[in-house]
């Protein structure tokens, strides 16, 4: 686990303590969904130094997690693991509750609630956490040089360039073949770039990634690196084009080959 993160539940766990010690153990529940909501407004430059030390949490999905009805139907991948992380302080802050007697559970080990404090969680209006800045983004901006995803860039580009060369294939199908193969998927390698952009975690899934492939769960890494997939596809139809191998239709679209309905959904 991350040392940040865990240095954040560890300070969580110890403030929910002293607030049920204070209060004698009252509103267990209420408390810790409270403490959590209270505590864990992670910002996205924060989330990304938690991913740079944990990479594994681009692993997770959104399942039920996210009671907004609205963000739920397409969160975005830093919403996708905040909640993740809140779910996981929750757990930890009710079996400190168990374990003071603070909350007892049943012959099963089903930890039993309060109706009237279940009523009350449910009344909470969580805010919503924006990952649409960054000051560590603007700050490698401003530094200028070659970032992490424009080497991405500028790799497949090479390559793409290489094969329109030897015409071994149209340029669409070639696009499609050297984006693919430039795309990131695993978490260690999606994480570098989230470190040089934390904006990237307000990425959603959108309509780019198949939605049979995740059951319309999609990891948080992938709907990142669906978007970075396409962002190369894009680029590389553009150079394609800029060379005369595919042209602009009067609107200014690039005219596909025939047997190309859409944009190709990314998975």
């Amino acid at each position: 686990m991350s040392e940040i993160l865990t240095d954040i539940l560890e300070e969580l766990r110890i403030e929910y303590i002293a607030l049920l010690t204070a209060s004698k153990g009252k509103e267990p529940l209420l408390s810790a969904e409270r403490l959590c909501a209270q505590s864990l407004k992670i910002s996205s430059d924060q989330l990304a130094r938690i991913i740079k030390q944990d990479s594994t949490l681009l692993a997770a999905r959104a399942n039920d997690l996210i009671k907004d009805e609205q963000e739920a139907q397409n969160p975005s991948a830093g919403l996708i693991i905040t909640m993740n992380i809140y779910n996981a302080a929750l757990e930890l802050l009710l079996e400190e509750a168990v374990s003071q007697h603070w909350l007892n559970s049943d012959d099963k080990g089903v930890v039993q609630f309060d109706n009237d404090e279940i009523d009350a969680v449910d009344q909470l209006v969580f805010e919503a956490i924006d990952f649409s800045n960054s000051s560590v983004a603007l700050e490698n901006v401003s530094k200028g040089g070659v970032s992490v995803l424009n080497k991405i860039l500028m790799d497949a580009e090479s390559e793409f360039l290489e094969y329109l060369a030897s015409k071994v294939s149209d340029a669409y199908s070639l696009a499609v073949q050297v984006a693919g193969g430039h795309s990131v998927f695993a978490p260690q390698d999606i994480a570098p770039l989230i470190d040089d952009n934390p904006l990237l975690l307000a990425l959603r899934a959108d309509d780019l990634i198949i939605d049979e492939a995740f059951e319309s769960n999609p990891p948080a890494g992938i709907i990142i690196s669906s978007h970075i997939t396409q962002l190369l596809l894009d680029h590389l139809l553009e150079l394609a084009a800029q060379r005369g191998e595919l042209a602009h239709d009067s609107q200014g679209q690039l005219i596909l080959p025939d047997t190309v309905q859409d944009k190709p959904a990314i998975h």
